[in-house]
């Protein structure tokens, strides 16, 4: 009898099961994000110490080359379709065999660079971006990889005008930048100083891999290679696309509305993005890197992207 009753004693009953496991999800839901935020945190650290290896490796092409690399050229009448910094960079990412497969005379594709098109480089990826192989439903000749990083194009458009009240809403003043089509800087542009002027920041990943859908974040086109500080970081605002809009559902979670002020390659207004919450990173000419947050004051951020603006502006 007294064994009996103590077997009893011994077990659960259904209230008590059902406390323990409230409490059980109670407890999960508290962890959940103390671990959702220390993976972002994790993510984070490594997309910087990737900006810091494209920086070091944007010094290293300088001291080699005494200059920075291109971001493209506008020539062979594609429309830049030619190669952006990050194959000239190559060498200096440990990427040297992939580097040979390249051939600079010729557009980077319809048929040409398939393995370069192709190669998805985690030093371009940040991982808290899903990367995505653009036009993966086209033949190779067309497909292409697309990288979270682009260069600093100064406070202007993509064309790097200078024009006032363009399209009747934009209205720029460029200051200078380290990169600009069809040409090829040394650090002796920046007068503002490396420490004052912006290299690389992040931009987003295009989520749609059926097509090209504009060329935001496309990293092997020059047409996508760099980003502008016309906007705030992780602007809300509509983005010029340029020479081709993208749907807003095609960043994710993200949705980036775009127009088209010019339509042509000239008009874009890349602005730099991330899925970091509260701001992105970007790397100063100097090579260090630093977390921007998105309520910077805009003209401090304009006055960092510009080379020779005047300005002493500290991010």
């Amino acid at each position: 009898m007294r064994s009996h009753l103590n077997r009893d004693r011994a077990a659960f009953t259904l209230v008590e099961l059902l406390v323990v496991i409230a409490i059980i999800g109670v407890l999960v839901g508290l962890l959940l994000p103390a671990v959702q935020a220390a993976r972002e945190a994790a993510r984070r650290m490594s997309c910087g110490n990737n900006l810091k290896q494209i920086a070091l490796a944007m010094h290293n092409y300088h001291d080699t080359n005494l200059a920075l690399p291109s971001v493209g050229f506008d020539y062979y009448g594609v429309n830049l379709d030619t190669h952006s910094w990050v194959a000239r960079v190559l060498p200096f990412v440990e990427q040297q065999a992939l580097y040979d497969t390249i051939d600079f005379n010729v557009r980077v594709n319809g048929g040409n660079s398939p393995l370069y098109r192709s190669t998805q480089l985690d030093m371009m990826s940040c991982p808290s971006e899903n990367m995505v192989l653009g036009e993966s439903n086209a033949s190779p000749t067309w497909n292409h990889q697309r990288g979270s990083y682009a260069v600093n194009m100064g406070n202007t458009n993509y064309g790097q005008e200078n024009p006032n009240n363009w399209d009747g809403v934009w209205t720029y003043n460029f200051g200078g930048a380290p990169f600009k089509v069809n040409a090829a800087h040394n650090f002796s542009i920046i007068t503002d100083g490396l420490s004052n002027t912006l290299l690389l920041s992040e931009v987003p990943i295009n989520q749609n891999a059926t097509g090209w859908q504009g060329m935001y974040a496309a990293t092997i086109y020059t047409s996508g290679a760099g980003f502008t500080t016309y906007l705030s970081p992780n602007t809300s605002a509509s983005v010029d696309g340029g020479r081709r809009c993208w749907d807003p559902a095609d960043f994710s979670p993200r949705r980036i509305p775009c127009h088209n002020g010019g339509d042509n390659w000239r008009s874009a207004t890349f602005a730099s993005m991330s899925l970091h919450p509260g701001g992105v990173q970007s790397a100063l000419a100097d090579g260090s890197v630093r977390f921007v947050s998105e309520t910077i004051n805009l003209q401090t951020w304009r006055d960092a992207s510009t080379a020779q603006g005047g300005e002493v502006s500290s991010l």
